[in-house]
This record gives structure tokens, C-alpha cells and sequence, in this order.
């Protein structure tokens, strides 16, 4: 069987390819194909998951029920603005989240170009992190966007509610998970539990899914690094903005994420990435049930904390920012150092509940990555024990993983408290650095997951064979 579905003109943009099954095809399905998808976690992973699993597995379990489950009440409004490559871009409108972005106007978040690089301490340009090539054109029609991850969230969960065989269900906090031979079962904190056939944990760095099921041996643990955020005004500056759309701004006391956030241009996200001592967590850090003299203290402690770091800025803009009275809030950056065991029989881990790492504007790629990966490889391996699926997508994922890992750590040690000749040459090697990995980049931002070779199942492990392999 060779037939191709043909997708109506509007979702032409999502188009993918896929094999079409007939009502032969769809009895055949086997026993071992998930009906009921228990998704732990309601971030970008776990909703990515769940889109893209209904894109590919629908058209075979006609019955199939995706539901993902998440620990706070609400939609939580923390973690700032967050960058979108190409790459996650192209994965987006694949998945119909892109036009939900289009249609909120200017909060669906601003184009991005390049991020320039600029030395604080002389204000000299060092060069820039493009999303375009020489001509100017985005790789594979895509540039970078930078929007408010609350807004993202709300876009996704758009998508999600006009699918019909997904819901989401807030307030679940898991505090454990088990697995027979059929089923797996959840346990949550209000008492109540959910039964399935898969469950995958998308429930971020500090996952319980992991913690308490999966890979309990491998915890979360501290970077050293920690971000310090706000959004400002735009209007409220006075100096002249130094940057197009973005800007990372280099000192050897940590780097300076300024960026807008909007399409018109009215906020400005801030995000400093700083050594920060673990023993001074506690004190910094703003929680729920403070008093508000409690709060208020933090926010002074870091607004002095900006202050001493980008005070003396050789930008009149960075300066006039970092003096303003504003809302900062510390965001420690956490990781799960490879080696962590990724699935049992009947879980699997996704995003950085398996490979948390310090962040970098790949990030939200990787976990979009993972979901696609995994969903074609679950789609092509139906017919088979969940475990041969978990297989097939660890062999051909972890690598790559590892490989980002080390990339991160290296380049976060760049962020950490430097000595005058050190800082010096960070600045000297930094545009070399940017000019030698530019092919790397764009590589990178031409990757599309649709498209990678997924391996057939094994010889004999399949009912019946599959047509136009190119496709899967």
C-alpha cells in the first residue's frame, strides 16, 4: 500500500508526509499500538508530544486518547521570553502553533535576524549569531522569533484544544508512577491516579517522572549559573538602543540578553547569565506565601546584584537599563548530566526530563526535536513492544544529546566570573570563534526532523511492510 492522504489548501503550511492507511490497514493495527497516551507535563515537550503523536498515530488508532497532565493550577507566567530558531520555528507552523502566534499581532513575538555580540566593557561590536544566510533569507524560510514563553504556551494550548482526542488536565502534580505488564499507572498529590498504555514524562528538569520512577539515581543539580530576569519598557529608556531586535552583551562579570519581545517593539526582555553562589539560593530567590517585605528585599538585593555587574557598561543604554528600578527575578539554571537512564517498559522521558542542559537558543528546538523524532519512530514501530520504539528513538537520539550537552557546558564556563586578562580574551577569541562554527550554525538551522531516516522495524517484526519509506 502506497496511497497518499492529499491535506485541504489550509494546512497546506503543515503539510508532512505521510502514508495514508486504508480500513484494511487500520484493522491490521496491532495490539501493541498505544490507545491511551498519558503525557506527564504541559510545557513546549509535552504539548509538542502530544501534537505531533495525534498527527502520526490518528490515521492508525482511529481510538487513540492523548492526556496531558500538569502540576500547577494555571499556566504558569515564569521563565521570560524565550528565542526560536529556525528550527523550532519550521517545527511550529508544522504543528499549526506559528499562525496561533500570528494571529495574537504584536505579543506573538519579533522577528529575529541575528544576535549581535557586543563587549560591555568597550561597547565594540563583536559580531552576531545570524538566522539568515548571505542573501538575507531565513534557512528553509525561517528566521529567529523571540516571544514571551506564557505566549507560546497559550498558543500551543490554542492548537491543542481544536484537537480533538487531546485535553489537558491542570493541577496534577505527580508523586509517583508504576507499570504492570499492560498498564502504567499514575499517582498524583490529590489522591487520585490514571491508567494507560504509555506514558511519557515531559515534566522538565526537575521531573518526578524521572525522580521518582524512571531514573531516581540521576537528580537535577546546579549549574553555578543562574539567570537574572525582567521585562522593562521600552519607552523608558532615554540612551539610544544598540541592537536591532537582540543583543548579548559581553563582560567578564557574566553576559546581558537584551532583546525585544513584541512586534512593535514596546518591551525589552533582559536576562543576565551569572555565577551565581549556591549558598545564596535561598536569600534571592522570590516564592509563593512571601510577605512583601521579603519580596521587596530580593528585589533590591538583585537590582544592586545588575547593578555591579553591568553598571559600568561602556553602552549608555545597557547602563541606563540596569540602574532602573525593576521586577528581577532569579532563575538558577539546573541540569541532568548524561548517563540518565531515559525509559522502563512502559515510560519514556522527552525534553529535559532526560537531557536538562544549560540553555542555548536551541533549546526549545531540542525539545521539539524530540517529540517529532519520537512520534514518527513510535508510528513506525506499532506493531511492536513499546520497548523496541523506546530503542529505536534512544539509539538514534541520545548522541546527538551528549554531544549538546558538552557544547553547552563549554560554553557556559564562559559565563563565570573572569579576571581582567581573562575577560580580555574572551573578547579577543570570541568573533573568531563566531566566524569558525558559522557553517556549524547554519547546519544546525537547516535540521528538520520530519526528515531524518527513521529505521525500519526488524525483519519479521512487522505484520506487513510499509510503503514509501523515503516518507517515514
Amino acid at each position: 500500500m502506497d496511497l497518499q492522504y492529499e491535506f485541504p489548501p489550509q494546512h497546506q503550511a503543515g503539510k508532512e508526509c505521510y502514508n495514508f492507511p486504508t480500513e484494511i490497514e487500520r484493522s491490521l493495527t496491532s495490539v501493541f499500538a498505544p490507545r491511551n497516551i498519558l503525557v506527564v507535563g504541559a510545557g513546549i515537550a509535552g504539548i509538542s508530544c502530544a501534537l505531533s503523536l495525534a498527527k502520526e498515530l490518528t490515521p492508525f488508532v482511529p481510538d487513540l486518547q492523548i492526556t496531558i497532565f500538569e502540576r500547577h493550577d494555571i499556566l504558569s507566567t515564569s521563565g521570560g521570553a524565550i528565542n526560536l530558531t529556525p528550527v523550532a520555528q519550521r517545527h511550529l507552523d508544522r504543528l499549526g502553533v506559528l499562525a496561533e502566534l500570528d494571529k495574537m499581532g504584536t505579543e506573538g513575538g519579533t522577528d529575529v535576524e541575528a544576535i549581535e555580540l557586543f563587549s560591555s566593557r568597550s561597547g565594540r561590536q563583536l559580531g552576531s549569531i545570524d538566522f539568515t544566510d548571505h542573501h538575507g533569507n531565513g534557512f528553509g524560510g525561517y528566521k529567529g522569533r523571540r516571544v514571551m514563553r506564557i505566549i507560546l504556551s497559550v498558543a500551543m494550548i490554542a492548537v491543542v484544544e481544536r484537537t480533538k482526542n487531546i485535553r489537558i488536565v491542570f493541577g496534577k502534580k505527580l508523586i509517583r508512577g508504576e507499570e504492570t505488564e499492560d498498564h502504567a499507572l499514575l499517582h498524583f498529590h490529590d489522591g487520585t491516579s490514571a491508567t494507560g498504555d504509555l506514558v511519557l514524562g515531559c515534566d522538565g528538569v526537575h521531573s518526578a517522572t524521572r525522580s521518582r520512577w524512571v531514573s531516581p539515581e540521576h537528580p537535577s543539580e546546579y549549574t553555578g549559573i543562574s539567570f537574572l530576569q525582567t521585562v522593562i519598557d521600552t519607552r523608558s529608556i532615554q540612551s539610544p538602543i544598540h541592537f536591532h531586535s537582540t543583543s548579548m552583551n559581553i563582560s567578564r562579570h557574566g553576559s546581558l540578553l537584551a532583546s525585544y519581545c513584541d512586534r512593535e517593539h514596546d518591551q525589552i526582555f533582559l536576562a543576565a547569565i551569572v555565577q551565581f553562589p549556591e549558598s545564596n539560593l535561598p536569600h534571592c530567590k522570590i516564592e509563593n506565601g512571601q510577605d512583601w517585605v521579603t519580596q521587596h528585599r530580593i528585589k533590591n538585593s538583585l537590582q544592586e546584584e545588575m547593578q555591579s555587574r553591568f553598571g559600568k557598561s561602556a553602552i549608555p543604554c545597557i547602563r541606563e537599563m540596569t540602574s532602573k528600578p525593576a521586577d528581577w527575578m532569579l532563575y538558577p539554571v539546573y541540569q541532568v548530566r548524561p548517563g540518565a537512564r531515559w525509559h522502563t517498559d512502559r515510560a519514556l522521558l522527552l525534553g529535559d526530563a532526560a537531557h536538562a542542559m544549560p540553555p542555548r537558543d536551541e533549546s526549545a528546538a531540542y525539545a521539539l526535536d524530540d517529540s517529532i523524532l519520537f512520534s514518527r519512530i513510535l508510528a513506525k514501530h506499532r506493531h511492536e513492544p513499546l520497548p523496541v520504539a523506546f530503542k529505536a528513538y534512544e539509539d538514534l537520539r541520545r548522541k546527538t544529546v551528549n554531544s549538546a550537552f558538552k557544547a553547552s557546558r563549554r560554553m557556559w564556563e564562559k559565563n563565570r566570573d573572569m579576571g581582567y586578562l581573562e575577560g580580555r580574551l574572551k573578547e579577543w577569541t570570541l568573533p573568531l570563534y563566531i566566524r569558525n562554527h558559522r557553517e556549524e550554525r547554519e547546519a544546525a538551522w537547516e535540521f528538520d526532523a520530519t526528515q531524518i531516516t527513521i529505521p525500519m522495524p526488524a525483519e519479521g517484526g512487522s505484520l506487513y511492510s510499509y510503503g514509501n519509506s523515503d516518507c517515514s
